[in-house]
Formats: structure tokens, sequence, C-alpha cells
């Protein structure tokens, strides 16, 4: 969600994919900005999609669409021609087959999104740094996904009498298991303190680096010095970002190692969650970091 890089993560060594009954097996890898991205085929061509935990439906990049053979549907669709994410309206298409490794996602509706700057997300995927498209919370939650940021790998149910059994390994292992909550806007968030100050925080996958909001900054007695970066969302608006030292995060019960993270003006898309605002978003680089695993079978959020 968040188009902003602070830290590229730590290339891995590449392991065998492993194969657990009842599940499918995927890999995902990181980008030069962070992003994690499977490699997938839309109606046999090939496409590469952002895994992106705060986007409550899957969405094509509307120019790639046409490449991949997918077309808004008409007037006459079950589906509807249109559909409102984010509080912008958006055309429906139909993916005939999608596929990602060996899992067969099968055919369905997918929103079709025109990005702010049309010509630069061109020039950025000739360049191998852009993407086709988004694998939202529609499809992971359809097959209870289980996201490994750590291990790079995805697990996706196809066996709804499986079980893999996540916490009782990552007890096991030593990580610590956080509730994770759906809200009314399809987002996903974990419970939180900054200096001992309750919160939640959004579970973005999409999002490259750990954001806070700052205009509740001086709630959790926080600060953050403006810098030159700047970074964007969805709705194409350009924001300043400020970086600030963080030295007593809590999610849940897990302690985060103080360090220096960003904060913005989020858009009231992102923090407005249902049962109350979100104090900012939970990114990338931070569940790479903490090795988690994200369990939409229990609804869990593993850290380690």
């Amino acid at each position: 969600m968040f188009l902003l890089a602070n830290r590229v993560l730590p290339a891995k060594e590449h392991t065998t994919i492993p194969s657990l009954p009842g599940y499918v097996a995927v890999p995902v890898r990181y980008n030069s900005w962070n992003k994690m991205l499977m490699e997938a085929v839309v109606n046999g061509h090939r496409a590469r999609l952002v895994v992106d935990t705060g986007a409550g439906y899957s969405v094509l990049e509307a120019g790639r669409a046409r490449s991949l053979g997918v077309s808004p549907v008409g007037a006459d669709s079950p589906f509807g021609q249109f559909t409102n994410l984010n509080g912008e309206s958006y055309r429906v298409g139909y993916i005939n087959s999608l596929r990602a490794g060996a899992m067969d996602f099968g055919s369905g509706p997918i929103a079709l999104f025109t990005p702010a700057n049309a010509h630069t997300a061109e020039a950025s995927r000739q360049n191998g740094d852009n993407d086709d498209g988004v694998l939202g919370a529609d499809i992971l939650t359809r097959y209870k996904a289980v996201i490994n940021c750590f291990t790079k790998t995805m697990f996706f149910k196809t066996d709804s009498s499986a079980h893999l059994k996540i916490a009782q390994f990552a007890i096991s292992q030593h990580f610590v298991k956080i509730p994770l909550r759906e809200e009314v806007t399809r987002a996903f968030t974990v419970p939180a303190s900054i200096n001992g100050h309750p919160c939640r925080l959004l579970v973005d996958t999409g999002a490259f680096v750990t954001t806070f909001d700052l205009r509740r900054a001086k709630e959790f007695g926080l600060s953050f010095t403006p810098t030159k970066m700047t970074g964007s969302f969805t709705d194409g608006v350009s924001r300043q970002v400020g970086i600030g030292q963080v030295n007593n995060l809590m999610i849940g019960n897990y302690h985060v190692p103080p360090q220096k993270l960003a904060g913005t003006v989020l858009p009231d898309f992102a923090v407005e969650q249902g049962q109350g605002r979100v104090a900012g978003i939970l990114g990338m680089e931070l569940l790479a970091f903490s090795r988690g695993i994200i369990d939409f079978d229990s609804m869990s959020l593993f850290l380690k």
C-alpha cells in the first residue's frame, strides 16, 4: 500500500519448497523496494503480483490487464461493472485462469486499477521494478493462506480438513502469538502499545516500511524529524516522511527492538478501521526482521 523504500531486506539462500498435505506451497521474493512478489500466470500470461494483506481485494493494473487478456465486464455481469475500494470506484474485470506455481486459483472477478502516474509505472515495469497487480485479502482469506515473511514461502489451503498447526510449531520455536483481527474494511490489525499507550497497527505486507500516523505522534510520545523523502499511497498523493526513534513499541507481547521508524500523515482509509483509528502500519521490513508468520487460518500473527 505504501510506496516508499527505506530498508532493503536481506537476501536469503533459496530453499526447497516444502510439500505439506492439504496445502500448496508457493515461493515469493522481495525486490529492491521491499515488495513481496509472487510470480503468477494470468490467462496463460506471466504476471507479477504484490502480496498485500492491506488490500481488501485483488487488483490488476488496468493497462496490463489488457495484455493479460482481462477485459472489463459488461453491464449484465453478475459481479457488477464497478467496485468501491478505499473510497475510489474501480472497473471490474474477469480472470479466466489464475495460477501461481502449483496453485490453481481458478477464475473470478478482479478490480482494475489505473495508477496515478501510468507512464512512470510502465517505465518502472520495463526496468523490472514494477508489478502487474495485487494479491489481496479476498484470495488470502479464501484459501486460509499462511505467509512466512522470513522463509519467503506462502501456503494455500486446498483441503478444508488439513491443519498446519502453526501455533504449536511457532511456540516451540519461541515465537510470540498475537491475535489478528479482521476489520469491517477487510483490513487486519493487531494490538500494540507505544510508550505504554495502547493502540492498534494495520498489518500490511504491501507497506515497504513500518510507518506511524503523524497526527497521533504526540499522543504516544513520539517525535519525527522531517526528511526530504516522500511517500504515496493508492490515492496518488505525495506525503512528506519523517524519521523518529521508537524505543518502546510492543506488538502484543512482542517487544520490538529500539530503532528509527517512519512517520507521515496516513490517509484516512488506512487509519479508520471500523472499531477505531490505528496508530500506524506494520510494514514489510519489521515483519521480515521479526520472522513474521501471518496465519489466516487461526487469525494469528507470530513474531520472534
